[in-house]
């Protein structure tokens, strides 16, 4: 391999090294030093991240930070830590790799803004966001002629202008929606206008940025910028009247994300860098072009969704953070070391926070929104992030700013977005207004009460809630019966997930699904779907929320539906081969604490592919369906439920009563009721006596078409009964609720109830083996002993409770 090392002030430096063994040492040559870089970036990122988790930050906080530390300002204070990590040779590589990755991220971003949505948003929205930029570019104006005199920044005073206040007025989009998430506010009134006003105000700070580039340019004649700006305008006509034409014909070739061609994917990669070069040779930033055409793409049907779940890990994963560490290399915070940098710096944030927040409160007051709304609504419009980061670092590579306003402003962007979040807390806190609600349960609610809220995270457990809706439709004759479809998704640091998050948000508004919407969601879709053919009123709802807070939107979108019932999906499903695919376990703890808190009963369906097969309002194949009755008010609630099935024409009821036999022999008796066994024990005699008038012994063997049948089964264990029958009998589905009054089971393992998230009979059921293709549904009675046990024995954890 021949060594070219002709010029010495810049070697050339190549890809690979001959290895240790042969003399070389690999961190000279360009590929494993890039390789040990992105080592120790994701190392000093992801550390911050962690460090910074528990105060509720955005991400892209701590990775800013984490960059910030990797240069001059932490690590870099040594000398040798820059010359044998990030030397300046390597700079420029790491720069290009970065650039590339920044290149598909404002792809990405364009991708979530909708064109329609910002259009549909109308005049508030757009006097908002306005007011939101004009007030502090118009300080960053005041600013930049005083930094401009005052630290003698030698750069041209129009270009200044606008790139001092860009980052002062701008709005972060996804930093923003995800902070929304967090606190719970995208239900709110304010996201009505926030999010639009925050889409509009992104656009418009990239419109400014265009245009701070152009006039930037080394060019001496003053036509030029204006050549620039005429050409960048005639590329965003040309993009939006001819290119977006052409990628809504690609896509709406793709239906499905499985009928996604490669050649649709390599296309649309090869639009982002072609409209990224066509940018950089008009003169304005390569940046520019990758936006504008990620924006032009559209956001119906999945082809949009597919191309973010492709790249977005890459980009986002390993590519931004080389952004960080390239930025914050070229950040020094200890160049403010003086008192007039310090005032500098807090001359900044006034202008930014003043100017933003008040521009905004003006106009929320003009619109009647309260004196602590106004304020939320101007400390989320002032919420700063990424795009902030990469507009400085634009002005830095331009000359425009030199090191010490560089490093003012970025530490600006961060100590805003550090009190945005608590800001926000403090100011807005929507209260929820009582409603009434008396039927919190299904034992004794009359027919034309039946409220289902039905949550799923995926679409394997679609047919089978769909099943149990179209059994109980029966069970009302004058009014319907209501059903609430609630997708859970889980809210994330992917752009996926903010996707989802300003979608959800649009179709909040609507009592009916967007057509545009429902082309994105299959699970929506599906639920549509049977809305229109069962011609039942179906309510779409979407909860995108961290895992650990996710409950407390199910039980508060139960409460305010005024629901009898809450269906949550188990955390696996059983193929037609008997073996187990776990879904989402992480799901199975929303499930819990659903569970704990739940402003009615529940039911947590565990599918095992039989109740679910056939699909009820397409076929006449009947349905055998058992109710596992040991006493207990979880009990009579599965039985409450069992009989509203049975009405369906298709669905045969078998009610088993397992009575404990006398002579236990090695088995145990389990009490588990906080209330006295007579009392429980006179309640089930009482419901049963309804039932009882089916007895199988009883009903004439030409007798047909029944829809009932009782029986009673002695038993020892629990268990070993329930698997008995569970494996012989041809039941599709299996009732049983969570706790009983009391139980007899035999000690095969140290499994106490409370230990189990389904009971001891549904933890059994939903854990035997392959042969039993029965589902299990395991109900909890609304305050039924159980349920307050485990509210109470949960009741230390932080997540564990909610006001109802």
């Amino acid at each position: 391999m021949l060594r070219n090392s002709t010029l010495p002030c810049f070697p050339a430096r190549e890809a690979v090294s001959d290895g240790v063994l042969q003399g070389d040492n690999p961190i000279k040559f360009a590929l494993p030093l890039l390789i040990i870089q992105t080592a120790v970036v994701l190392l000093v990122t992801r550390t911050m991240a962690w460090l910074l988790r528990p105060l509720k930050q955005p991400r892209v906080l701590a990775e800013i930070v984490g960059g910030v530390l990797l240069g001059p300002t932490g690590l870099g204070r040594s000398k040798a830590y820059l010359d044998s990590i990030f030397p300046k040779i390597s700079l420029t590589l790491l720069d290009t790799i970065a650039t590339l990755g920044l290149l598909f991220f404002l792809f990405m971003v364009g991708l979530e803004l909708d064109l329609k949505e910002i259009r549909k948003s109308g005049k508030k929205a757009f006097i908002i966001a306005i007011a939101g930029i004009g007030l502090p570019f118009s300080g960053g104006i005041a600013v930049a002629y005083i930094i401009h005199g005052g630290m003698s920044v030698h750069a041209k005073m129009g270009p200044l202008i606008v790139f001092m206040g860009v980052p002062l007025s701008i709005t972060a989009f996804p930093v923003l929606m995800r902070i929304m998430a967090e606190l719970k506010l995208l239900g709110a009134p304010l996201a009505k206008m926030v999010v639009p006003a925050a889409a509009i105000n992104d656009v418009c700070a990239w419109i400014l940025l265009a245009i701070g580039v152009a006039i930037s340019g080394p060019s001496g004649s003053p036509v030029t910028p204006l050549y620039v700006i005429l050409w960048g305008a005639g590329f965003v006509v040309f993009m939006i009247f001819v290119v977006k034409r052409l990628m809504e014909r690609l896509a709406f070739r793709v239906t499905g994300r499985e009928d996604v061609s490669e050649r649709y994917v390599c296309v649309t990669l090869m639009g982002v860098l072609v409209s990224a070069f066509s940018t950089d040779l008009i003169g304005i930033h390569p940046l520019f072009g990758a936006f504008i055409f990620g924006l032009i793409i559209p956001n119906e049907g999945p082809f949009a969704q597919m191309l973010i779940e492709k790249i977005e890990d890459f980009v986002t994963v390993l590519m931004l953070p080389l952004f960080f560490a390239s930025s914050g290399l070229k950040t020094n915070l200890g160049s403010i070391d003086n008192g007039r940098a310090v005032g500098y710096l807090a001359l900044l944030i006034c202008t930014a926070a003043t100017g933003k927040i008040i521009g905004t409160v003006i106009v929320a007051l003009w619109m009647k929104l309260s004196v602590r709304e106004a304020f939320a609504f101007g400390f989320l419009m002032n919420t700063k992030g990424l795009v902030e980061l990469i507009v400085l670092n634009i002005g830095k590579d331009l000359g425009i700013f030199d090191d010490q306003t560089f490093a003012l402003l970025v530490l600006m962007c961060l100590l805003l977005m550090l009190f945005t979040t608590p800001a926000v807390k403090a100011l807005y806190k929507p209260a929820r207004d009582p409603v009434p609600y008396i039927h919190r349960k299904l034992e004794g609610v009359q027919k034309d009460q039946l409220r289902i809220l039905a949550c799923v995270h995926g679409t394997r457990a679609i047919p089978a809630v769909l099943n149990l809706v179209e059994a109980c439709k029966a069970t009302s004759k004058k009014k319907p019966l209501k059903l609430f479809a609630m997708h859970m998704v889980e809210l994330t640091e992917r752009t996926s997930s903010i996707m989802t998050l300003s979608r959800a948000v649009s179709m909040q508004n609507e009592r009916t699904l967007h057509t545009s919407f429902s082309n994105i969601d299959n699970i929506f879709v599906a639920f549509e779907a049977y809305g229109r053919i069962a011609k039942i009123p179906v309510r779409l709802l979407s909860v995108v929320s961290e895992l650990g807070n996710m409950h407390l939107d199910v039980c508060n979108a139960a409460l305010e539906k005024r629901a009898n019932i809450i269906i949550v999906p188990y955390s696996f499903y059983q193929r037609e081969d008997g073996s187990i695919e776990n879904l989402n376990p992480e799901f199975r703890a929303v499930g819990q604490k659903v569970m704990r808190n739940a402003p009615c009963s529940v039911g947590v369906l565990v599918d095992r592919g039989l109740w679910g097969e056939d699909q009820l309002h397409e076929t006449t194949i009947p349905h055998k369906v058992a109710v596992l009755f040991f006493g207990g008010a979880d009990d009579r609630e599965a039985l409450a439920f069992g009989v509203k099935l049975a009405e369906h024409p298709n669905v045969t009821l078998w009610i088993l009563r397992f009575v404990l036999q006398q002579d236990m022999g090695s088995c145990h008796l389990l009490d588990l009721d906080e209330v006295t066994n007579e009392h429980e024990e006179k309640l089930d005699e009482e419901t049963l006596a309804s039932v009882q008038a089916f007895r199988v012994e009883d009903i004439p063997e030409a007798t047909t078409g029944r829809s009932i049948y009782y029986e009673e089964h002695m038993y020892r264990s629990s268990i070993e009964s329930v698997l008995s029958i569970a494996r012989c009998a041809d039941f599709s589905l299996l009732l049983v609720g969570k706790g009983h009054t009391k139980i007899g089971y035999r000690p095969t393992s140290e499994r106490e109830l409370e230990s189990s998230d389904l009971g001891l009979v549904g933890d059994a059921l939903s854990s035997a083996c392959w042969d039993i293709k029965a589902s299990v549904l395991v109900i909890q009675q609304h305050n039924s002993p159980s349920s307050l046990h485990n509210r109470h024995s949960h009741s230390s954890s932080p997540n564990a409770a909610i006001n109802l």
